[in-house]
């Protein structure tokens, strides 16, 4: 009896100090699954990040494993992740990971139901799907408030990506099918490159000046001090969920809505 009674006491007692299921190890190659995984408030179990990154503000302290389009795979690997959340580009990386018998998470990002699908997947692994439903739910009331208060008149609308830092060569662009486009029309905008068909296009001024925008948007980072000559309405806006989908769709919105006011 009282070996039995030693026995019961040293598995409670295991159970008290290690039987608790510890979090997941979560890697993420891509800012998007970044953000998805702290709308979850899991956070804390990200233990490694591609090295754009950088929201919320204390994962930039977390280690870097690659960029976005080169992962470094042995960098991953020493992080012992559970699981490691992948964009449909890393294909290659995906199938390396599994070969040393790490699990992935498939996240397409582009557009918001590529944010949502992303929640519902990574709140399912993370036994947070309750939060995923909540967060998918926000992202729809957000989507709903914004188109409720969308003006009559619809502006046209160059929305500016990536350019030279000191002038206007090397214009990318949101087009259609894009993120940025599809929030630009929930709001009321007008992408003047609608009819593109190319969701990133490369363009010159000459093209710009074609396509008579009434207001450009540049979220290159580098100001909108460059188009003075070429458009009295040029806003610079760089808040980085804006630069690509994103759960924090409600702030996205409400900015591009007072930058095309």
């Amino acid at each position: 009896m009282i070996r039995w009674l030693a026995l019961v006491a040293l598995v409670a007692a295991c159970s008290r100090g290690g039987g608790e299921a510890k979090p997941a190890g979560v890697v993420s190659l891509m800012p998007t699954g970044t953000e998805v995984v702290a709308a979850l408030g899991s956070t804390t179990t990200l233990v490694g990040v591609d090295q754009y990154s950088e929201y919320p503000p204390e994962v930039k302290a977390l280690p870097k494993v690659g960029s976005f389009l080169a992962p470094d795979v042995e960098a991953i690997v020493r992080l012992h992740p559970s699981f490691v959340i992948v964009d449909d580009v890393h294909g290659q990386v995906a199938a390396s990971l599994h070969d040393r018998g790490i699990d992935t998470v498939g996240c397409t990002a582009h557009v918001l139901a590529d944010v949502k699908a992303c929640l519902r997947a990574v709140g399912a692994r993370l036994g947070r799907a309750q939060q995923a439903t909540a967060a998918v739910a926000a992202i729809d009331a957000a989507l709903d408030a914004a188109a409720a208060k969308r003006p009559v008149h619809h502006p046209r609308v160059l929305a500016i990506i990536d350019r030279e830092p000191t002038g206007l060569g090397n214009l990318v662009a949101a087009g259609p099918g894009s993120y940025l486009d599809e929030l630009l029309a929930v709001v009321g905008g007008d992408n003047v490159l609608a009819g593109t068909g190319v969701r990133y296009p490369k363009i010159s001024t000459e093209e710009v000046l074609r396509a008579k925008p009434d207001v450009i948007l540049d979220l290159s980072g580098h100001g909108a001090a460059a188009w003075q000559e070429l458009s009295a309405n040029a806003r610079s806006l760089t808040s980085d969920y804006l630069r690509g989908p994103s759960p924090r769709v409600a702030p996205a919105l409400d900015e591009l809505a007072a930058a095309l006011r």
